[in-house]
């Protein structure tokens, strides 16, 4: 009796001393059993940075020799701010040995920091990464002395594909100063607590959404800081007489000063002499698509840098005479960093491209129209139309709905993809297109697994096309064209059937619609409108009863047979990634134990239009879509 009893007491004592081992590991290691739906563990470069208080040690170092100059004040500001309160920083170790890299920003406002210790501490370790960053490359993460996340992305900036820190800041060019100093400089800044609280508040909805253009147009490149007295002094203003110019030409350059209007060029503001070249309006029609297309210079980044490539600054402009007297040739670089050579033979040309004519403006600027742009190539186009097809137009569809072009080209699209039978069934019964008339919307679409899982591909036409299927379809459409980047974690956004949505984001951009994960996203439908495929249905319980209903007449006891030799059944939602039987044995046996006369003996709408009369019909507001949202 006593053996049993110690034999007990030995088994409780050993079952302890495995879960606590347990919750010991799990408190140290977090990350380690975390499931898809939680957030994946950051996989930093410079782990070995993780919890170190060390700074870099830049007393020696000479900042000026190997850094171009455009970026030297920004340096040494940025030095000087280590000078001053690199002391003052307790609890932290400055180290030789160490290789650090500092990243520039391209402009610091000292009155911003307020000469507050902890602001410039947050600055300065914001702008710091223990480790050489010599290697900048997509999908990188590093960690910064504040022991926060640098993520770098590979985007497309200007006409080529550049490199951002943190979605935000565009990265310049890099230096290695010092064996254990290297230095990124980049346009923007990352220390930006005030814009990081109002991005966590905003909540967009359908209102704001439809009003705000940020999701069709790319934004403007930033523009250099001027004066009041330069912006109200007009002989100041190179672009002004240039614009003077163009606006009495009565033909032939009505596309390039479309394009230097609204560009920031037109802004110029220095004393120096230009030379501009100008291509004809037959230039750039030369790059027009016929009826439909991609338009180069339909995107602005582009234009913009391609307007830069047509203008020089020099102390001197080379008149049309002068370059008719000489035989040599003539080398300037652009404002966009390219070079233009100008030449007498066989006729005055730039770049081999013939001059059409030359014009002497007042304030030294020299004007040269050309037959061709400069820079522009079938390359270039075509690389530039892989990474802008959301600029591309359209072909005009007779079929299936003329009047709701993005949902006739989602329909083509997706019916040309295996994994979207159900849906594309859905939008061909369900009418919808007088909701989704026009363009610029955003669809997220459900893959078929996904409305297997609640056995969706049961229901018949006539309950997809109820009021309630309508609205669950509708559900699944924005009113606004976005983009991957405009899915801010934790916004709610408000869709065409009147429900909220809610985003996550997670840091390694695991992006979700409520439930929904997006497995792929920014399927652009031509200039229309953008596709994020889905791996779950949006708000499936608005049609949940109405598979309940059809599997119970298809078994008396509202099941289905186990003598059948098939797996049970059920509507509730199962686990994103579930698989539910779905053989064809299965399919054809269900199929065979409905009719259409049973079909048109379920109540479904007559229900649905009860429960509209008496205000029972589902509706979640927004306070509500967070108790949805797992």
């Amino acid at each position: 009796m006593d053996n049993s009893v110690k034999r007990e007491k030995d088994i409780k004592w050993r079952a302890l001393v495995v879960i606590g081992f347990f919750f010991g590991v799990c408190l140290n290691a977090p990350y380690a059993f975390a499931s898809e739906d939680e957030s994946p563990v950051v996989s930093y470069i410079n782990s070995e940075a993780l919890g170190r208080k060390i700074m870099p040690y830049l007393a020696s170092v000479q900042l000026d020799e190997n850094i171009p100059e455009q970026y030297r004040s920004s340096t040494k500001a940025i030095a000087k701010l280590w000078e001053e309160y690199s002391t003052h920083f307790q609890g932290y170790t400055t180290v030789k040995d160490v290789p650090f890299t500092l990243i520039v920003p391209d402009r610091i406002d000292e009155g911003e920091l307020d000469k507050s210790e902890f602001k410039t501490q947050e600055f300065l370790f914001d702008h710091t990464v223990p480790g050489a960053l010599v290697e900048v490359k997509d999908q990188n993460t590093y960690i910064n002395l504040n022991q926060r996340p640098v993520h770098i992305n590979l985007s497309c900036i200007d006409m080529l594909m550049a490199y951002e820190i943190n979605q935000s800041a565009k990265v310049l060019t890099k230096r290695n100063i010092t064996e254990h100093l290297s230095l990124v400089f980049i346009v923007g800044n990352l220390t930006d607590s005030g814009n990081h609280s109002a991005s966590a508040n905003t909540k967009l909805n359908k209102r704001n959404i439809k009003e705000n253009n940020r999701y069709n147009e790319p934004q403007r490149l930033e523009m250099k800081n001027v004066t009041k007295e330069q912006v109200t002094s007009k002989e100041n203003r190179i672009g002004q007489y240039l614009m003077n110019f163009l606006a009495g030409m009565k033909s032939g350059t009505k596309v390039f000063q479309h394009f230097f209007s609204s560009s920031n060029l037109s802004q110029l503001t220095d004393h120096s002499a230009y030379m501009v070249f100008i291509p004809s309006d037959t230039a750039f029609q030369r790059w027009h698509p016929i009826d439909w297309g991609f338009y180069p210079f339909s995107v602005q980044e582009f234009t913009e840098t391609v307007l830069r490539n047509h203008l020089v600054r020099v102390k001197q402009p080379l008149r049309m005479a002068d370059l008719r007297a000489t035989s040599t040739e003539h080398r300037f670089k652009t404002l966009g960093g390219e070079y233009v050579v100008l030449k007498n033979k066989p006729s005055p040309n730039v770049n081999n491209v013939s001059i059409l004519s030359d014009y002497n403006l007042s304030n030294g600027i020299q004007v040269y129209t050309l037959s061709e742009v400069l820079f522009v190539s079938e390359a270039i186009v075509s690389r530039l139309h892989q990474m802008h097809k959301d600029k591309e137009t359209p072909p005009l569809l007779a079929f299936p709905w003329f009047g709701a072009q993005f949902l006739s080209h989602s329909f083509l699209t997706l019916e040309r993809d295996s994994r979207f039978t159900q849906i594309t069934r859905f939008l061909n019964t369900a009418e919808i297109a007088q909701f989704i008339s026009g363009s610029n919307y955003t669809f997220f679409v459900p893959t078929d697994e996904a409305f297997e899982r609640y056995s969706f591909d049961l229901l018949p036409d006539s309950v997809l096309a109820s009021e309630k299927g309508v609205n669950m379809l509708l559900n699944h459409f924005i009113r606004g064209r976005l983009y991957d980047r405009d899915l801010k974690d934790e916004e709610v956004i408000e869709t065409v059937g009147g429900m909220p949505v809610k985003i996550q984001r997670s840091f390694e951009n695991v992006v979700r619609v409520n439930s929904a994960r997006i497995v792929e996203s920014e399927v652009f439908v031509y200039n229309l409108g953008t596709m994020f495929y889905v791996d779950d249905v949006l708000y499936p319980n608005l049609l949940r009863d109405d598979v309940k209903m059809i599997t119970d007449f298809r078994s008396v006891d509202g099941n289905v047979p186990d003598t059948a030799g098939i797996e049970g059944f059920t509507t509730d939602q199962l686990p994103v990634g579930t698989d539910r039987p779905t053989s064809s044995t299965f399919r054809a046996l269900l199929g065979l134990l409905t009719t259409s006369a049973d079909v048109e003996f379920i109540p479904s709408e007559v229900t649905e239009r009860a429960k509209l009369k008496t205000g029972e019909k589902l509706k979640l507001n927004y306070d509500e879509i967070y108790q949805e949202c797992p």
